[in-house]
């Protein structure tokens, strides 16, 4: 019985060259399964973000409201206006994150789905996403508020809002909040990688199946869990991010923690740094479960071994 799980375990081990030769095919399953994640999640996120960035005015007292509004004033198709700047931003961040996760699950433990590992691996993969495409960030971020008529600059696209950002603000300007991000998407993303190997990994024990044999539907179900799970964590970092990216100067929050302490003396810990939880656990219930389970699919039907 010993050698028999010591054989399957060494099957279940990708070669070391097979990932490297396959990196490019992580990064096309990771940019298109985030691409069709975001698209269908855009009008809850636009919501969630303008919900955001308003402090206690008559239109943010609810962000339900807020729906029928944008339809009524800008059209149905106008909730997912800026969508084009969040794809372009996602399938980098996803085709990276997802691509680096495999290099690094397998350098941290040489293939094996250890929990600790993915934990590890998953938060280096999100640092990873993020130092490379947080400016188209902070521009779709930007464009969310110049379309609710918050912004003192007008953008007329992707590439005028970073031209015109370096040119009136900075470098700096790009980057601003970038810490209170990694120090969210840090825990964030190895909870939700490692929750979702760990999930995975109980339903083909107790099913008595192998991973190409894990059913769609469950697939979906351990990604949603994961993203819940890892999302309660971490959302206050999220909230402190949109307020550095949309706010123009950094005098009201010189740092991270000036930024928490500021909030919750203000606003409090719940109207403050978990203002919009409720909705964005809406947006990460669908989006987490089809990017997760899409990449494992792609993967798994079209990159096959």
């Amino acid at each position: 019985r010993r050698q028999g799980r010591r054989s399957r375990a060494t099957s279940e081990m990708p070669e070391p060259k097979k990932t490297k030769k396959k990196f490019g095919e992580f990064l096309v399953a990771g940019g298109i399964s985030g691409m069709v994640a975001r698209t269908c999640v855009a009008p809850i996120e636009r919501v969630k973000i303008l919900y955001q960035i308003q402090r206690g005015t008559k239109d943010g007292a609810s962000y339900f409201a807020m729906v029928p509004r944008l339809i009524r004033e800008e059209g149905f198709i106008s909730l997912w206006r800026g969508n084009t700047a969040a794809v372009i931003r996602v399938i980098p961040y996803t085709s990276i994150q997802f691509a680096s996760y495999e290099v690094y699950k397998e350098s941290f433990n040489d293939g094996r789905l250890a929990a600790a590992s993915s934990i590890l691996a998953g938060s280096c993969a999100g640092l990873t996403g993020v130092a490379c495409t947080y400016p188209l960030d902070t521009v779709r971020a930007r464009m969310a508020l110049q379309l609710e008529g918050g912004a003192t600059t007008a953008y007329s696209g992707v590439a005028d809002a970073l031209v015109k950002i370096l040119r009136e603000e900075g470098v700096s300007a790009l980057y601003r909040g970038m810490l209170a991000t990694m120090m969210g998407v840090a825990p964030y993303a190895g909870l939700k990688f490692g929750t979702y190997e760990i999930i995975k990994k109980s339903m083909r024990e107790f099913l008595g199946i192998e991973e190409k044999d894990l059913p769609a539907y469950l697939r979906v179900a351990a990604g949603s869990s994961a993203g819940l799970f890892a999302l309660t964590f971490i959302y206050p970092f999220d909230v402190i991010r949109r307020r550095f990216q949309t706010h123009r100067g950094g005098a009201k929050y010189p740092s991270v923690w000036a930024a928490f302490s500021t909030i919750v003396r203000e606003e409090g810990v719940v109207r403050g740094l978990y203002r919009g939880l409720s909705l964005n656990y809406i947006k990460t219930l669908p989006n987490v479960a089809i990017y997760m389970s899409l990449y494992d699919l792609i993967k798994l039907n079209f990159f096959s071994q």
